[in-house]
């Protein structure tokens, strides 16, 4: 990995845990889809900024255990271009190829007529455990990776996708999600956004794994 890379992950992880000792941490919640298909656990808290603005933070983790090869899974998620279909954002790509398991990606999502337009640039590791049949891509915002746009940029986001086979030859697939929006937003705006975002997420991730030949 180069030095680079390695310098801001490192200087990352130092600001995403000094910006969570001062976040004030609530219960989590916990919901069913309609068809209890999906189970959703979310929480809200807030950090304080750069700017040393409060913040708002919401952290959820979504699971669902379907019929899906994992494979199909880890094709999905290393074709950064179909990221998109799952995400909601308007693009999604491959910056660089930074090793074999290591990938720069850059996402951005158009203006709304109340979110201003949103990108940012990301570090992608994928891990994978063959004797444990499992498979794991983490996603961690990195401002510095891709120069700065006129967009706003999201600063302070980690996404983990977790892939499990069962003995029942099912996939277990739980997503983690920590993320602080680019720009102000009401606390009760994200508030009502969740737990159909998270719903939404999962959904349309198995629908696009589904589809996807490995």
């Amino acid at each position: 990995m180069d030095i680079k890379i390695r310098q801001s992950i490192f200087l990352l992880s130092i600001f995403l845990s000094g910006t969570q000792l001062s976040a004030q941490t609530h219960e989590w919640r916990t919901a069913l889809s309609k068809d209890a298909k999906i189970t959703a656990r979310y929480n809200f808290s807030t950090r304080i900024n750069e700017e040393g603005d409060k913040v708002p933070v919401v952290k959820t983790v979504t699971t669902s255990t379907e019929s899906i090869d994992i494979d199909n899974c880890i094709s999905l998620m290393k074709d950064v271009s179909k990221h998109k279909d799952f995400r909601g954002e308007k693009s999604s790509k491959l910056i660089r190829t930074v090793s074999e398991n290591e990938w720069i990606i850059y996402y951005y999502n158009d203006k709304t007529l109340i979110t201003p337009a949103v990108d940012g640039s990301y570090l992608m590791i994928f891990e994978e455990d063959r004797q444990s049949k499992t498979a794991t891509f983490t996603i961690t915002a990195d401002p510095t990776l891709i120069e700065k746009t006129n967009t706003s940029r999201l600063t302070y986001a980690k996404e983990i996708y977790l892939f499990k086979e069962t003995e029942e030859g099912k996939v277990e697939i739980t997503i983690e999600t920590t993320v602080s929006p680019g720009f102000k937003v009401p606390f009760l705006m994200m508030k009502k956004a969740f737990p159909r975002k998270s719903f939404e997420h999962m959904e349309k991730f198995l629908e696009a794994a589904k589809k996807e030949k490995p």
